[in-house]
């Protein structure tokens, strides 16, 4: 018969995996709220781990947050 620590210490071995995040992790938007103040929030669902991600942007413009580099010869 084991005692309770041992029980539990190998449950926590075979278990270690499923405690472990997911490696990739997919969104799905939901929704996009338009707040007053002109603020936008995107609302994501992440099956994997059954939770809802709520993103605050304003604007999607890539150009002014990712500056473009090229070598020219």
């Amino acid at each position: 018969m084991k005692t309770l620590k041992e029980f539990c210490n190998l449950y926590e071995k075979k278990n270690k995996a499923e405690q472990d995040p997911p490696n990739i992790l997919i969104m799905k938007r939901q929704s996009i709220r338009l707040f007053p103040n002109g603020q936008k929030v995107a609302l994501y669902y992440v099956d994997k781990i059954n939770k809802y991600v709520t993103i605050p942007y304003e604007s999607m413009t890539w150009s002014a947050s990712i500056p473009e580099e090229f070598k020219q010869e």
